[in-house]
């Protein structure tokens, strides 16, 4: 077995668990100098190994781990095409699985995130400043909401567009956007650090934003009300480095308290 399989195994052992037990596998790898294509005997002596060494002993596991490895695209740390700025980023996933496009990720990118319960006014916005920009990609959660209208206007005007999902590529949420996730996949590229037949759940979708933040050259924040996701997506953003735009909102607008205030803190606003 080589590293880069090695990796994947850990990653299905310890995707549910905190994120320093995530990272454990990587720091050891950093410590050794190791590569993809390195035997997997390189970490024979590693201490943390004990929990994955458990996991082999049960045939069944393994041949699902291998299984998935073979047939489902996906990315490692240590591969090229895995996306430099998310690399650098904070808490960059061990493993991305992938369907369709892999080579958006090195293209200019716009984040686009904003309220579930979005109104025409994030519609008109888009539509508005789409005029002025050169075709980026439009990266979103697929979210209800703001997300939806970001990737269907990506998509109207024959742009590409990455949804990041909080859920294994094999499910979909919410689910009137079935046909929506097609369409991405099909001439986008849908991206999931979770394996096939994981479900949605709250802190996934917390989680999910720090890549939504970390794959992005820029986070477009729609509407949003205070204490809200996508403030803590632009945080993650803030973090790395990332430029911040916020839409301006009427004065008492539940769905602006949130834009405005990040304006106020500085961020960019998306009216310019």
């Amino acid at each position: 077995m080589k590293i880069r399989e090695l990796m994947v195994h850990w990653h299905l052992l310890m995707h549910t668990k905190a994120w320093t037990t995530e990272d454990a596998l990587w720091q050891a790898l950093a410590e050794r100098g190791l590569h993809a294509d390195d035997s997997a005997q390189a970490l024979a002596d590693w201490a943390g190994g004990a929990s994955l060494q458990a996991a082999w002993a049960d045939e069944q596991w393994r041949h699902q781990a291998q299984t998935l490895y073979r047939q489902v695209p996906l990315l490692t740390r240590l591969d090229p095409a895995y996306p430099a700025r998310l690399r650098e980023s904070n808490q960059p996933p061990l493993v991305l699985f992938t369907r369709g496009a892999v080579s958006l990720l090195d293209r200019l990118s716009l984040g686009v995130v904003g309220a579930r319960q979005a109104t025409r006014y994030t519609r008109q916005a888009l539509s508005e400043l789409g005029r002025g920009l050169p075709a980026p990609v439009i990266v979103s959660g697929l979210a209800a909401g703001a997300d939806t209208f970001a990737h269907e206007y990506a998509l109207s005007r024959g742009w590409p567009t990455i949804a990041v999902i909080a859920n294994g590529l094999d499910q979909v949420y919410p689910a009137h956007n079935r046909a929506l996730q097609a369409r991405i996949a099909a001439s986008g590229l849908v991206l999931s650090e979770y394996p096939p037949g994981v479900l949605p759940a709250p802190f996934r979708f917390v989680a999910r934003n720090r890549i939504i933040a970390g794959l992005v050259h820029g986070i477009l924040v729609t509407e949003a009300a205070h204490k809200s996701g996508s403030l803590i997506t632009a945080n993650y953003a803030l973090q790395n480095g990332r430029e911040v735009f916020a839409l301006p909102n009427r004065v008492g607008e539940p769905l602006g308290v949130g834009t405005n205030e990040l304006i106020q803190a500085g961020g960019q606003t998306g009216a310019k």
